[in-house]
């Protein structure tokens, strides 16, 4: 599976950056491959992974992107069983958007 790298730069207010990636939840089950832009689903159909891009300085793309993620695990959690466990640490207080 593709995995979200760091950005390089520091902490630099004034460096603006792009953030492009997909981000899609799906069973396990459902996707044995992935291929270059997109998946193929058990029943052997390619879709494509459509890709988002974010702009902005690390402490912005940061924010985005977890706002982002939460997004997908809100819009999928409705429509499933099963709940999904948080991510963030349990006790701590955390200060982020994701959590």
């Amino acid at each position: 599976m593709v995995k979200l790298r760091a950005i390089p730069g520091g902490k630099s207010k004034g460096k603006t950056f792009s953030l492009i990636y997909g981000l899609h939840l799906f069973s396990a089950e459902e996707v044995p491959q992935v291929i270059g832009g997109g998946i193929v689903l058990r029943d052997g159909t390619q879709r494509p992974l459509p890709l988002h891009v974010l702009e902005g300085n690390r402490e912005q793309l940061r924010a985005q992107l977890l706002a982002s993620i939460d997004a997908v695990f809100d819009r999928y959690n409705a429509s499933m069983n099963e709940t999904i466990p948080s991510i963030c640490p349990q006790g701590e207080e955390v200060s982020e958007t994701g959590c």
